[in-house]
């Protein structure tokens, strides 16, 4: 009996232990469906800015807007250019051996058109970048037209001193003054300006968390076989020219997920077996919330630095509630600034503590695309009661330490953020 019982257990528990393993490599099903839904999305953070509208909860009765406090990721760009001459030499040498296949073709003459366009200049802001800074102020603007038509008529804007950032401050502000010439509109930047709208994440986190990827990477190889019968005639001529075919893959996934930036199409990433396109996305998904976010492992030591955006947001919010000297402050950064902010204030499905596992079926493309942005806008009523409502990337959202919302008693807020 007592035999029976062992072996009883140690089924059950290898049952158990089958069925941990299965339900860590099935993929989310939201999550696919959303990648399917829009493919860039599997850059996450290349992915270009997405205008999603969605229904809204009515403003209280008797409050109208007055002010708003922004901070906006600067806009589709370039990326890092190392590593594509010698991808596209590869496809170049296997065009010259005659074992490109029809997609191999028209991949070739995508990267040659990713390299025409990067012109040796990592990080530039693109053409679409600077468009979707336009848009996003022309909405904000129509959408609070009485706001900036009141008070004292004025608009502050600082930046990161990095070049992409600048340059979508003045897009931004620029569309502004288009929209509404009476407005008067200061840009600034400098080293003590970066404290507030650019800090990141220690290099003990970077280590770290880069062993924690590697881990992910490796336990998800990509479909090489799967992958080569796409792009090549003959697989065993293809290696020959190509002696690590998962980092060659890897290239080709870093160099597809750009194409966005350049307003080209997505027939690259369409080109990566679905599965690999899902991992890479989760791999870089991972990334982002695990360096920049309060995860369990690394956001003791992230938040911190943060503090000064945070002191920067509620200073100006009390200037502006007590003086009424400015319509909207504006803040220009960049990507890891506005998750960590995002995570310090509390901002539902950035704020949450995951640790490395529980995190990974985080939709962090929904979050930090190009020109990702967090808009608070403040209320007021005749008694002088003030709200504030928060919108990620134009959508209605909620803090996750605090009831109710979605609009908040900003004498409230100020406490929970300075706990």
């Amino acid at each position: 009996m007592r035999k029976y019982a062992f072996w009883a257990l140690l089924a059950a528990l290898l049952i158990a232990l089958s069925l941990v393993a299965t339900a860590q490599d099935t993929q989310d099903p939201e999550y696919a469906r959303l990648l399917q839904e829009n493919i860039f999305r599997a850059g996450v953070n290349t992915n270009p800015y997405e205008y999603l509208p969605a229904s809204e909860t009515p403003v209280p009765k008797g409050y109208k807007p007055f002010y708003i406090s922004h901070y906006g990721r600067h806009g589709s760009r370039s990326d890092w250019g190392d590593g594509y001459p010698l991808l596209v030499e590869f496809f170049t040498q296997a065009k010259e051996a005659g074992i490109l296949t029809q997609d191999g073709e028209a991949a070739l003459e995508r990267l040659q058109q990713i390299i025409v366009k990067h012109d040796g200049m990592n990080g530039r802001l693109t053409l679409r970048g600077q468009k979707e800074h336009r848009q996003i102020a022309s909405r904000m603007y129509k959408k609070y037209k009485k706001l900036f038509r009141g008070g004292a008529r004025k608009v502050r804007a600082i930046s990161s001193m990095t070049q992409r950032c600048i340059i979508s401050m003045a897009s931004f502000c620029g569309e502004l003054q288009r929209l509404d010439p009476s407005l008067e509109v200061t840009m600034d930047t400098g080293e003590k300006i970066m404290l507030i709208c650019s800090t990141g994440d220690s290099n003990e986190v970077k280590t770290a968390a880069k062993e924690l990827l590697k881990q992910h990477h490796d336990a998800y190889p990509p479909h090489v076989d799967e992958f080569f019968a796409t792009l090549f005639t003959d697989k065993d001529k293809a290696l020959e020219i190509i002696k690590d075919p998962v980092a060659f893959m890897d290239g080709f996934y870093y160099m597809a997920a750009i194409s966005g930036a350049f307003d080209l199409d997505a027939f690259l990433l369409g080109l990566i077996p679905f599965d690999d396109l899902y991992r890479y996305c989760e791999n870089r998904c991972m990334d982002l919330y695990l360096r920049q976010c309060n995860s369990l492992e690394f956001g003791d030591l992230r938040m911190p630095p943060v503090r000064a955006l945070v002191d920067d947001v509620i200073d100006k919010a009390d200037d502006a509630i007590a003086n009424g000297t400015v319509q909207a402050d504006l803040r220009f950064g960049h990507d890891w600034q506005l998750l960590a902010f995002c995570s310090w204030i509390g901002i539902e499905n950035i704020g949450n503590r995951w640790d490395h596992e529980a995190c990974r079926p985080w939709q962090g493309f929904l979050y930090t695309p190009f020109a990702g942005n967090l808009q608070m806008v403040f209320y007021r009523n005749r008694q002088g009661n003030v709200l504030v409502k928060f919108y990620i990337n134009e959508r209605e959202t909620r803090l996750l330490n605090m009831d109710g919302g979605p609009y908040y008693n900003w004498e409230d807020v100020k406490k929970a953020w300075l706990r």
